[in-house]
C-alpha cells in the first residue's frame, strides 16, 4: 500500500511538474509573427503581401490598430475578386500563410488577411469579447475593397462568427462566405471545465495572455452569438460551408443551425467524415480547391451575364 501511494505521490508531481512547465513555455509563446519575419516569410516570391495598418476611433471607445496583409491589387483598371481570411482563437493572421503561397490563388485573386482584435499585432491582449464590435473594427477592410468585383470572406472557427456578421452588415457587398469548422449557433461548442478555473480570480492573472484572450472569448462567445442571432436573415451572400463530422471542439451541429437560419442564402455543405477541428491544417489543399471551383463559377456568370447584356 505504501508503495502504490509513493507511485501516485510521484505521478501526481510528475503532472503538477509538466503542468508548470507548459504554462511557463506558454507565456512565451504568442502565436504571431512580426511585420519583418513575415516579409522574411514571402521574401522570394514574385507575389509578396504587404503589411498595413489602419486605426479606428469611435465616440465612447478606446482607438483600436489593427494589422492586416494584402497581395498586391493588379495595376492598372483590371481588378481581381478579393478573399479575406478571419483567424480564430488563439491564432493571427499568420494561420493564413500557407494559402498566401499558393500560385494558383494568387493568380486568381488578391489575398487579404487579418489580425482580429487583441490577436496578433492588433493591439495583442486587449480583448474584444463582443462579435458585433470586432465586426464594427474589421468594417474598414470590407470599405476598403468596395469596388472589388467580388468578395469572399473565408472564416474560420470563432472567424467565422465574425465573418458572419460582416455578412450580416454587409449584404450587397459581400458576395460568398466560407464557414470553415465555424462556431455559429450559441452553445454548440465545447467548454473545457478548466475555462471557468482559469476565468478565477486567482487564476486568471497566471494565465498566458494568448490563452487569456481565447479563453475571454470562449466564455462570452455564447452571449455574442446571441446578440446576432435576430440579424441572421439579413445574410444574402452565398454561402459554402466545411466541417469535420469528428469535431469535438465545435460541433458538426452548427452547420444544422446555419441551414436553419440562412433562410435568404444560398447554402451549400462539406460534411468531411475522418476530420476534426483541424481542416486548415489538414485540408489546406482541399479548401484551396473549392475557393478555386467559387471563383470560378463567378467568373462564368459574369461572362454569361455580359453576353445576356450584349445580345439585348
Amino acid at each position: 500500500m505504501t508503495k502504490i501511494l509513493r507511485v501516485l505521490r510521484w505521478a501526481l508531481l510528475t503532472i503538477l511538474i509538466l503542468a508548470v512547465g507548459v504554462l511557463a513555455v506558454a507565456w512565451f509563446i504568442d502565436s504571431r509573427q512580426t511585420d519583418q519575419e513575415l516579409a522574411d516569410e514571402f521574401r522570394g516570391q514574385r507575389i509578396r503581401p504587404e503589411i498595413h495598418y489602419y486605426q479606428v476611433r469611435q465616440p465612447g471607445q478606446a482607438t483600436r490598430t489593427i494589422r492586416f496583409m494584402e497581395t498586391p491589387a493588379p495595376s492598372g483598371d483590371s481588378a481581381l475578386p478579393v478573399i479575406l481570411f478571419v483567424h480564430g482563437a488563439p491564432s493571427s493572421l499568420s494561420f493564413f500563410n500557407e494559402f498566401f503561397k499558393d500560385t494558383t490563388l494568387l493568380n486568381r485573386a488578391q489575398l487579404v488577411a487579418v489580425d482580429r482584435p487583441g490577436y496578433g499585432y492588433s493591439d495583442f491582449g486587449q480583448v474584444e469579447t463582443s462579435i458585433i464590435r470586432q465586426a464594427e473594427l474589421l468594417q474598414p477592410l470590407i470599405d476598403r475593397y468596395r469596388k472589388a468585383p467580388y468578395l469572399m470572406v473565408v472564416g474560420s472557427s470563432y472567424g467565422g462568427s465574425v465573418s458572419a456578421r460582416l455578412a450580416m452588415n454587409n449584404p450587397g457587398r459581400v458576395n460568398h462566405v466560407v464557414f470553415v469548422s465555424s462556431a455559429l449557433g450559441p452553445g454548440l461548442e465545447r467548454t473545457y471545465p478548466i475555462s471557468y478555473l482559469a476565468d478565477s480570480p486567482l487564476v486568471h492573472w497566471g494565465v498566458p495572455p494568448l490563452l487569456r484572450l481565447a479563453n475571454d472569448e470562449k466564455l462570452a462567445h455564447r452571449k455574442a452569438l446571441e446578440a446576432i442571432l435576430p440579424d441572421w436573415p439579413k445574410i444574402r451572400s452565398n454561402i459554402t460551408m466545411l466541417h469535420g463530422q469528428l469535431d469535438e471542439l465545435v460541433y458538426p451541429t452548427n452547420v444544422v443551425f446555419a441551414q436553419q437560419h440562412l433562410i435568404n442564402a444560398r447554402v451549400k455543405q462539406f460534411l468531411l467524415p475522418e476530420n476534426r477541428h483541424d481542416i486548415v491544417f489538414n485540408k489546406r489543399r482541399y479548401m484551396t480547391e473549392i475557393i478555386l471551383d467559387i471563383l470560378t463559377h463567378h467568373v462564368v456568370k459574369e461572362i454569361v451575364r455580359v453576353k445576356s447584356i450584349a445580345v439585348k
